[in-house]
């Protein structure tokens, strides 16, 4: 990372690499080593006008929708492609899974990014810098204009695949990265909008009717439901998209832009979902970098079966 940054320090001023190197060196003397070599290189970046993006970097498990610039290393799991046609234009699609020992996520490679995974093949480790938006599947990494997707170094022997059964768990027990079940009522549903606009393409987030890989679109939309659940152990923040949000209004995502186009009120939906009522919810425990905060990511949701409770007490 330190090296990227003296080079990017480099091109953008015309100073050569070793002055910039003399120069992060002069700043952590001045700060009197109480810095790292990559905290003195930002700060002299900001002195000469330079602007870096600050880099996550992260484990797949905790990474979440919305994130501008996510560093991810992952072994490749699974690559599929496919081609398409929309209003008469042609293209490709290629779906890599990717793997670490904290879960999976789904790389979306469009049309020339392509290119960019030549000489790749399964069981492979990549290095991959991106933004992430909401797929049909949860987040999704992307490369966009900037991101790059590199070879790594780095050995990873076990990638935790996702699951489609999750154990019980006290909130108050919930830790970072776990794919876990959760009873308990939502007893606070967060307002905002609720709605998102989806590129009906690639069925990626887009804003203001605009995709960054396909320009001017009709949108689709999203639904996302944020809130409170807590068990009486503790609380914790829930996150649902789509299909898990579909099951806390009981209605479709449709239905509820329906709704609210007709009542002019987030209100008129978010008082659909019932409060205090006890559920039984599927999910992934997920560390929100922005607000440096746990959440828990819901991939599904259903009511109490009594007799599956009962059964599962006398197991």
């Amino acid at each position: 990372m330190i090296t990227d940054i003296i080079q990017k320090i480099s091109s953008e001023t015309g100073m050569p690499e070793d002055e910039v190197n003399d120069k992060i060196e002069e700043k952590k003397l001045e700060l009197s080593g109480m810095i790292s070599d990559e905290g003195a290189a930002y700060i002299v970046a900001k002195e000469l006008g330079v602007t870096i993006r600050k880099i996550q970097r992260l484990n797949i498990g905790n990474i979440i929708t919305g994130m501008q610039n996510a560093d991810v290393i992952g072994k490749i799991v699974k690559v599929s492609e496919k081609a398409f046609e929309k209003d008469g234009n042609k293209g490709r699609v290629m779906s890599v899974i990717l793997g670490d020992g904290t879960g999976t996520i789904r790389l979306s490679l469009w049309n020339d990014e392509i290119d960019k995974f030549s000489g790749f093949t399964r069981g492979d480790t990549v290095h991959v810098r991106g933004f992430v938006k909401e797929g049909l599947f949860g987040p999704e990494l992307r490369l966009g204009r900037y991101g790059t997707l590199l070879r790594s170094d780095e050995t990873i022997q076990d990638v935790l695949e996702r699951k489609t059964e999750y154990e019980r768990s006290p909130i108050s027990e919930l830790a970072e990265g776990q794919h876990r079940q959760i009873r308990a009522p939502i007893v606070q549903v967060f307002g905002g909008n609720i709605f998102y606009e989806i590129c009906p393409v690639c069925k990626g987030r887009a804003k203001e009717w605009k995709c960054q890989e396909h320009g001017d679109i009709q949108p689709e939309y999203g639904l996302v439901i944020s809130g409170i659940a807590d068990d009486g152990t503790g609380n914790i923040r829930i996150v649902a998209f789509n299909d898990a949000a579909e099951k806390l209004i009981g209605m479709s995502k449709f239905e509820a832009k329906r709704l609210f186009d007709m009542k002019k009120k987030m209100e008129a939906v978010i008082e659909k979902i019932p409060l205090g009522r006890e559920l039984v919810i599927d999910g992934r425990v997920s560390r929100n970098a922005l607000f440096d905060r746990m959440e828990f990511v819901v991939n599904g949701v259903s009511g109490i079966d009594m007799k599956r409770e009962i059964e599962t007490l006398l197991a």
